[in-house]
This record gives C-alpha cells, sequence and structure tokens, in this order.
C-alpha cells in the first residue's frame, strides 16, 4: 500500500512530532511518502531547534533509513523560503507542485498534517 503524509503547516506545534512518528509507523509496512509544503518545508530543515527550546528531530531521522520512507519537499516552498537541498538534515526529493499532486493521487491514504 501506498500512502501519503503531508506537512504543511509550522515544525514548532505537536503536529509535526505526531506526523513523523507514525510516519515511521506507518513506513514498516507500507511505501510511505513523506510530503512537505509550505512552512511545513522548515521541519527537517537543519534549523537548531534545541536553541528554541524544541525538541529535537534526531531520532525519527535515525530511524528513517530503516523504513520505507521518501521524503519530498516542494520546489515553490523551498525557494520562497529560502532554501537549498543542502540545508535538509536528511536526504530529500525536490518536486514541483504538479509531481506532488500526482503523488498525491496515487496514493492509497493520505493525511494532512
Amino acid at each position: 500500500m501506498r500512502v501519503a503524509f503531508v506537512i504543511k503547516g509550522d515544525p514548532f506545534s505537536w503536529k509535526a512530532h505526531e506526523a513523523l512518528r507514525q510516519a515511521i509507523a506507518v513506513g514498516m509496512n507500507h511505501e510511505l511518502d513523506l510530503i512537505l509544503v509550505r512552512d511545513g518545508v522548515y521541519t527537517l530543515a537543519d534549523w537548531k531547534q534545541e536553541e528554541l527550546g524544541i525538541n529535537t528531530f534526531d531520532k525519527f531521522l535515525e530511524t528513517f533509513e530503516y523504513v520505507n520512507i521518501r521524503v519530498i519537499v516542494e520546489d515553490a516552498s523551498v525557494q520562497e523560503r529560502g532554501l537549498k537541498e543542502k540545508d535538509f538534515t536528511t536526504e530529500v526529493e525536490v518536486r514541483s507542485a504538479e509531481e506532488i499532486s500526482d503523488i498525491i493521487n496515487s496514493a492509497e491514504a493520505v493525511f494532512v498534517w
């Protein structure tokens, strides 16, 4: 089964942590596309969340290599925020909104955070 998780909000709320936690659980048994759009692109950017008193995503990232998770970021969201592919803490695929739409449409289940 192919599943898509879309994170579109900022990484400062509980939603980003919960989305990553559930993505790992789903990715153990299914193919999962973790799609970051709008402010969601900051979720896996290297922004030093510990300096703001926010728990880091390091434990989630350590697990990514053991599960079926593909991380996709929207090109326009990345460009609008002045980020580059090297600014992310894990390997990402930069895709257009049209490509992301196709990925979402092909998923059997979609969760939006």
